[in-house]
């Protein structure tokens, strides 16, 4: 299209703007100047059409550069935001494994407390039956010698008695 117009205005000049001017005929002055200008007017429409062509570039070039502009921008931020992602999930995943690793020492210190107050427990209830079996062995034998000491004191007395009585009966009987 852009080379259509070209050659239109070369052809409204009357000649190719490329071509050397023709010398100036003697009978012709006023062809002459009306060529020239012709042909400054084509030469300054050409111009004008190469700088609105030389603008439409600039101004595709300027788009395209801001549709890459755009493009990265896009592309920066979809990065930085899955960076964002993946640092979140990192975070996220560290605190979980941390909180899971707090927990089971929890658990851990809290068995372990438990353990050690059971066995504390079952020591001092083990103390505890062993004494009082001690207490129970050591009451029961002193039962068991104060009734066999009662027992023969008893024995004696029954004893001593029973002589009495057969004494003082067999003296009476005589």
């Amino acid at each position: 299209m852009a080379h259509e117009e070209e050659v239109a205005v070369k052809a409204a000049a009357g000649a190719p703007a490329s071509e050397p001017k023709k010398a100036p005929k003697a009978a012709e002055p006023t062809i002459d100047l009306l060529d020239e200008t012709q042909q400054r007017a084509a030469a300054a429409y050409v111009a004008y059409v190469e700088a609105e062509r030389q603008l439409e570039r600039a101004y595709k070039e300027q788009e395209a550069k801001a549709e890459k502009a755009y493009a990265d921008s896009l592309d920066r931020a979809a990065k930085q935001s899955e960076e964002a992602i993946a640092a979140a999930r990192k975070s996220y995943e560290q605190s979980q494994a941390h909180s899971r690793k707090a927990m089971e020492d929890g658990e851990a210190k809290a068995r372990q407390a438990y353990e050690n107050s059971v066995a504390q427990l079952r020591k001092a209830y083990d103390d505890s039956a062993v004494q009082a079996k001690k207490d129970f062995d050591d009451t029961v034998a002193a039962a068991m010698t104060l009734r066999l000491e009662t027992e023969n004191k008893a024995r004696v007395a029954h004893g001593e008695a029973m002589a009495h009585t057969w004494m003082v009966f067999t003296k009476a009987r005589r």
